[in-house]
């Protein structure tokens, strides 16, 4: 079910998305400072410039958390696996019968 709902938001945002460039066709003159101009620019790239750095600013940060949770993953992996090795060797004890 989440990955209809993704598909279909995805789908959504890029008509949005798509139609916003189309009605935003008007050319602009961007300076910057030092002198440096960018002369007929369409203004919808005004506003998707920033869409993207924000995308993938949030990548990088998706992926940074990810690998957090990778490390912390790998060592409780390697203590699971000890624990069921001494696991293992506590059960295979003999029993002491004292009666």
């Amino acid at each position: 079910m989440s990955g209809l709902f993704n598909l279909i938001l995805v789908f959504l945002l890029t008509a949005c998305s798509v139609l916003f460039a189309l009605f935003n066709q008007g050319e602009v003159e961007i300076t910057l400072p030092g002198g440096l101009v960018f002369p007929g620019v369409p203004l919808f790239v005004l506003a998707f410039v920033p869409l993207f750095f924000g995308f993938f600013l949030g990548v990088i940060s998706g992926w940074s958390r990810g690998l957090k949770y990778r490390k912390r993953l790998a060592a409780l992996r390697s203590q699971n696996q000890e624990l069921e090795a001494e696991l293992t060797n506590l059960r295979n004890l003999p029993l002491d019968n004292d009666m």
